[in-house]
């Protein structure tokens, strides 16, 4: 029983409703790739390795993504101050870099309502 209602929920929410759909256009994204950002990893002191990220900004509209590249210097370091930071605090040559916290602090300081989301679209700490 627990399995059908489960099933059944599971389709009904995946289903868009058929005003959603219809109201939907199907525009392109608009996406702002930034340049790959590369910032040190420093533990104890030393230069233990490098963190290397590449971020895209998505934008609701044209209008946006215009006001975005304008705007783009400002937003970049922006991100290099995050990455720097996030570097400090949690990156490890030693481990894997945990993406969804990097996009979650990125998302949080490049607050702009020009912004639909964040997307990193590379990721890496080496040593």
């Amino acid at each position: 029983m627990r399995l059908l209602l489960l099933l059944s929920l599971t389709a009904a929410t995946a289903e868009p409703a058929a005003g959603a759909r219809a109201g939907s256009s199907h525009e392109p994204p608009q996406i702002l790739a930034m340049k790959p950002i590369v910032v040190p990893i420093v533990a104890s002191d030393r230069l233990d390795g490098a963190l290397r990220i590449t971020v895209a900004l998505t934008a609701p509209d044209e209008p946006a993504l215009a006001r975005l590249t304008q705007k783009l210097p400002v937003l970049r370091a922006t991100a290099v101050g995050q990455a720097i930071e996030f570097s400090r605090l949690h990156a490890s040559p030693r481990m894997p870099v945990d993406a969804a916290l990097l996009r979650q602090g990125l998302t949080t300081v490049l607050h702009d309502g020009d912004i639909a989301s964040v997307l990193i679209t590379e990721v890496s700490a080496t040593a």
